[in-house]
Parts: structure tokens; sequence; C-alpha cells
């Protein structure tokens, strides 16, 4: 009982600390809180990507990959989908809407409304292209190859992947590579990383997709929201070492 009792109520007491930081810090970064934040060159350098994109009257491409967002997968995809929300806001002011691909059906009408809610609040809804979001298959594979020539067709000058993609990522990034265009990849999965830190300009590695919004706006719920899960990732670091300490000198079964 009390081994069963103990690790339910840390869990508690963690998840408490959690909200009340998150609740916190939102409410100091919406009162002017700007903390410096540990630098990650990819959200470094994707404005400027996207800029240049846009600037040189070419598209910005943003692949979701094949996961969903119903199931484990779920927050991948919606790191995407922060990411193709930026770009989208970004690209509204020019006449080239950006494309998302992606191989769920639920996930395209998502981004579908993504794209379309940045142009109807920047005011240029007559510019918004229907065929932004696009189905390339259901299939990861197929996708990737799909993909491949959205990058060669649509005048792409920016390649932003974003997702559980895994070795197939290799054929959209090497058709950036043929055309020239700067890269960034971001996945949950060792072997689109590995793609990523060789054929992409900027990769992004694990839990550096999920914090996009905090980096690239000035989101207050975002910027509460890293805060909160850096000073847990701390606390639980700190537990752990304790906890080493503790069974090395045999004070803890």
């Amino acid at each position: 009982m009390f081994n069963i009792v103990i690790p339910d109520l840390l869990g508690l007491i963690l998840i408490s600390i959690g909200v009340l930081a998150y609740i916190a810090f939102t409410f100091l970064a919406h009162r002017g809180l700007k903390p410096t934040l540990r630098p990650l060159r990819g959200y470094d350098m994707l404005p400027k990507q996207v800029g240049q994109a846009i600037e040189s009257g070419g598209r910005v491409h943003v692949s979701l990959g094949a996961n969903s967002l119903i199931g484990e997968k779920a927050g991948v995809t919606l790191a995407g989908l922060s990411i193709l929300d930026i770009a989208s806001h970004a690209s509204a002011i020019s006449d080239l809407s950006p494309v998302a691909t992606t191989a769920d059906a639920a996930t395209l009408l998502v981004a579908g409304d993504f794209v379309r809610r940045a142009y109807r609040q920047k005011g240029t809804l007559e510019r918004y292209e229907s065929t932004a979001a696009r189905l390339v298959a259901l299939d990861p594979i197929a996708l990737a190859g799909g993909a491949t020539s959205v990058v060669a067709d649509d005048d792409v000058r920016a390649n932003v992947l974003i997702g559980s993609f895994g070795p197939e990522v290799a054929l959209i990034a090497e058709a950036g590579e043929r055309h020239g265009i700067s890269q960034t990849i971001g996945s949950d999965r060792l072997e689109a990383q590995a793609v990523g830190y060789v054929m992409a300009d900027q990769a992004l590695i694990g839990e550096e997709m999920f914090v996009a919004r905090a980096y690239l706006t000035e989101d207050s719920a975002a910027i509460g929201s890293l805060i909160a899960l850096d000073i847990l990732r701390w606390i639980i670091a700190g537990i752990i070492a304790v906890g080493a300490v503790l069974q090395t000198f045999g004070l803890l079964r």
C-alpha cells in the first residue's frame, strides 16, 4: 500500500507544480516577462527561411507527414500545424499561398482551415488558394514520393518537414537539395533525425518541435508552458539524482 501511494502522491505533486507554474508564468509573460530562451538554430533561422521564400516570389512547403490528430502521434501533428500557422500568417502578404501536404484526411481539413484563417485575419482572403492543403497519399512512402512533385512543380522555395517521419523523408529532402532550396526537418523518429542532420539546413530534434510558438511568437500561454516544462524537467532530474545517491548508499529500497 505504501509503495503504491508514494508514486501517486509524487505524480500529483508534480502535476500541481506544473499547473501552478504554467498559470504564474503565463500571467507574467502577459504582463511583459520576456525570458531568455535556450538558442535553437532551427527557430532562429526559420523566419528568415520563410521570409526569403516569400520575397523571392515562391511558396513555403510544410509537410505534416502521415500522422493523425488522433492517437499517440497527435502532439507531433499539432507541432507541425503550429509551424504551418506561422508560415501562413507570413505568406498572407504574398500572391502565393503556402502548400501543406499530409497523408491523413482529418489533418487535411484542419491544415486547410489554418491557412484560410491566417489569410482571413490578415484581410487578404481573396489571395487564399483552395489547394493550399493537399492529401497527397494515404501511405508515408507514397506521401514522400508525391511531395517531391510538389517541391518540383509548385515553385517551392522553402521546405519545412515537421511530423512523425521515417527514412522516407530523405525523398523529399533530396528533391529540395536538387532544387537548391532551404530546408528544415523535424521528427520524433531517429531515422528522420539522422536524415535531417545530413540533408537539411536545420534539424529540430524531439521535443524541440513542440516549442515553436514560444520561440516564434509572443504567445503568453506558449511561453508559460515552456517555462513550466523546464521547471518540471529540472525537478524530475533532481529527484532522479537524489534517488540514485540514496540507492548507492543503500538508503532506498
